[in-house]
């Protein structure tokens, strides 16, 4: 089974982070191996509407954008209702170690993206670190002389 790291967002969920006082959100598009395309969203709760501004100022065109409750509450929710079709996860990661866990279900992917698409070399130690960036899962790719950065998606596909 494919392993994904953000807890999926369900009505209920979704209620207790609005109760918790939560009024400024962004939602974007969310790219991932086990996620239909063009049905994923991450959702990225904040304290201001300054923070969620800057988040959603970083994202490119028809990616995402911030929204606001209570105007923007029907939005959200109309994604979460059952037979929706889209599936809404927290930029929150579920674990500590998630970074680890995506190499084990990955590997034949990783290795193939590094075959193909990168110039390392086998014989080199290769690092590869899982990182979000404004709510975009990024691969840090490294073999100690040369970095490589790119959307986790392309390295996990």
């Amino acid at each position: 089974m494919l392993y994904n790291p953000f807890e999926q967002v369900t009505k209920s969920s979704f209620r207790e982070l609005v109760e918790s006082g939560y009024v400024d959100f962004v939602l974007q598009r969310l790219e991932w191996p086990d996620v239909k395309e063009k049905t994923g969203f991450l959702l990225t709760p904040y304290d201001d509407k300054e923070a969620a501004d800057q988040h959603a100022y970083q994202l490119g065109a028809k990616e995402g954008r911030a929204l606001q409750l209570p105007q923007d509450a029907d939005k959200i929710e109309s994604l979460l209702t059952t037979g929706s079709g889209y599936r809404i996860f927290l930029n929150r990661i579920k674990e500590q170690n998630w970074d680890k866990r995506m190499l084990k279900p990955y590997e034949k992917n990783i290795i193939n993206y590094l075959h193909t698409k990168t110039k390392f070399q086998r014989k080199n130690p290769i690092d590869i670190l899982f990182s979000l960036e404004y709510g975009r899962a990024v691969a840090t790719i490294s073999d100690g002389q040369t970095q490589k950065k790119v959307l986790a998606i392309e390295v996990l596909r």
